[in-house]
């Protein structure tokens, strides 16, 4: 259920995960509903977000809101203005990767990130690129699927349909250890919650949710 941060998108498979974000978007609303209610409840007016695909967190944003959004795959920017039109949150796309977002230092209260970090190759250098671009005091706000328990029988799923989930969905690693890499990125103060999201994408049923403090 990710997509590409990295490239500007298959012309095939950027258009395909384009269609299916926007027809999942109602039940990946469902089922995230409550998690990102919490996670987003106090967010400011000016935020970042990486990765924002089709636009399934505008939702949780209040209106009058500026939002940069990092998204390569320009096959989501269509689904993306009409979101956020919808929602009055005034949008501006930056067509570049997390890992050099092209931000001012210092110069941001808070980066949200929703099943994203799977896609990018080198993840420790987009949360690296997160710290840079935050305000000291400043959030980053993320909802990520995670590796299952090595040994476990969803931890051999995630293995055997890591190349073809990674394939379809244009990057997207079943079981990348996320957990670590945010936790050894330099923040100064980490609240994280690891959780079960039941669904019929199995291999991303283990997530974590939470902030990280600049």
């Amino acid at each position: 259920m990710c997509t590409n941060k990295i490239s500007h998108g298959n012309p095939i498979r950027g258009r395909l995960n384009s269609w299916l974000f926007h027809i999942l978007d109602g039940y990946s609303q469902f089922i995230y509903k409550n998690h990102k209610k919490q996670l987003f409840n106090d967010l400011p007016e000016v935020l970042v977000e990486i990765g924002p695909g089709t636009g399934a967190n505008i939702p949780y944003l209040k209106k009058g809101t500026q939002l940069i959004a990092i998204e390569p795959n320009t096959y989501m920017h269509k689904c993306l203005h009409k979101k956020a039109n919808k929602y009055a949150v005034n949008l501006e796309i930056k067509n570049c990767g997390a890992e050099n977002m092209k931000i001012k230092s210092n110069s941001v209260d808070a980066v949200i990130s929703t099943l994203t970090l799977c896609t990018i190759l080198e993840e420790t250098k987009a949360l690296n690129e997160i710290r840079r671009i935050l305000k000291p005091g400043g959030k980053f706000f993320f909802v990520e699927h995670v590796a299952a328990k090595k040994g476990s029988f969803l931890h051999l799923i995630q293995r055997l349909v890591k190349r073809p989930w990674f394939w379809f969905f244009e990057g997207c690693h079943t079981h990348k250890d996320i957990t670590k890499s945010i936790r050894e990125s330099g923040f100064s103060e980490i609240r994280m919650e690891a959780f079960n999201l039941y669904s019929p994408f199995v291999p991303i049923i283990p997530q974590i949710k939470g902030y990280a403090l600049k």
